[in-house]
């Protein structure tokens, strides 16, 4: 009997240890699955952070390329490529403050994660190395977003310069602005005062009176000649642009004009016996009008 009690003690003691054995070897393996997750978390944490710093890179290289640029006189100054220098600088900036947002999210979950491991297997040493492992990379990551923060401040110094050369740009842009405003001016009006010129219709008791035309020669009054005055006003008379006026109608169509001023009558359309009727067309403006720019007609 009393052998009988001992093989059923050995007996309940090896059943005992082989459930604590089982129950043992299910902790391991829950610590096992639990160890593979965080480790497969944390690689895509890794992994995601390292396309965001390709992204950042690409934004960086953006950034360069459109500094290189530089603005001329007579544009606008600015560069297009994806926004301005400054724009994209903005936006490289706000990237890279998500970025080490990021990476201090992913250095967070790896302190968390590496206590996590420590309680459930203080003796792994494959993945205490593997935490090293993690710890290193994130390191890496820090300084790359240093290098990125010292490459950015660079270019703010590449932008701000280009910046203040487009302002002085734009002050001179102004400057040549006016200047040739001023000279499209003048050379408007020099142009219309040399195409601006005058004539007067009237009989010669009126252009007398006026002083337009005045008697010269002859003896006592007797024999004298009419001539144009030596000073003319020219608001006495009608005002025209020589390159748009090509026939002056006359205001009479049953009298005769003549021309008592210098103009060369070869330059119009020849006059019928007795005088010039209904109007004087002008055939070449430039050989009629350079003798004199005061054109008298007299009606006879």
């Amino acid at each position: 009997m009393r052998k009988t009690f001992l093989l059923f003690a050995a007996a309940m003691l090896t059943l005992t240890a082989c459930d604590n054995s089982k129950a043992e070897l299910q902790k391991q393996l829950e610590q096992v699955k639990l160890i593979s997750s965080e480790k497969d978390s944390l690689l895509k944490d890794v992994m995601a952070t390292q396309q965001f710093i390709g992204d950042v890179n690409a934004e960086l290289a953006r950034v360069k390329d459109a500094s290189i640029g530089k603005p001329t006189k007579g544009g606008a100054g600015e560069m297009e490529n994806n926004g301005t220098p400054a724009e994209q600088r903005a936006r490289v900036l706000a990237r890279v403050e998500q970025l080490t947002t990021r990476m201090n999210e992913v250095e967070s979950r790896l302190a968390a994660s590496r206590e996590r491991v420590k309680q459930l297997s203080a003796n792994n040493a494959t993945l205490t190395a593997q935490l090293a492992q993690y710890d290193s990379t994130i390191t890496a990551f820090k300084a790359i977003i240093e290098n990125q923060k010292a490459e950015i401040a660079t270019l703010t110094t590449q932008v701000n310069a280009l910046q203040g050369e487009n302002k002085q740009l734009k002050v001179e842009k102004e400057a040549l602005t006016t200047e040739k405003t001023v000279l499209t001016g003048e050379k408007a009006a020099l142009t219309s005062e040399r195409n601006t010129v005058y004539y007067v219709i009237g009989t010669k008791d009126e252009l007398r009176k006026k002083g337009i035309i005045v008697k010269k020669g002859g003896i006592l009054g007797a024999g004298a000649t009419d001539l144009p005055a030596t000073s003319l006003n020219p608001a006495d008379f009608t005002s025209i642009d020589k390159t748009k006026v090509s026939e002056i109608a006359l205001p009479r169509a049953d009298k005769t004009y003549r021309v008592l001023s210098r103009q060369d009558l070869g330059a119009t359309e020849p006059a019928p016996k007795g005088g010039y009727k209904t109007s004087i067309k002008i055939t070449n403006a430039e050989q009629f009008w350079t003798a004199s720019k005061f054109l008298i007609i007299v009606q006879n």
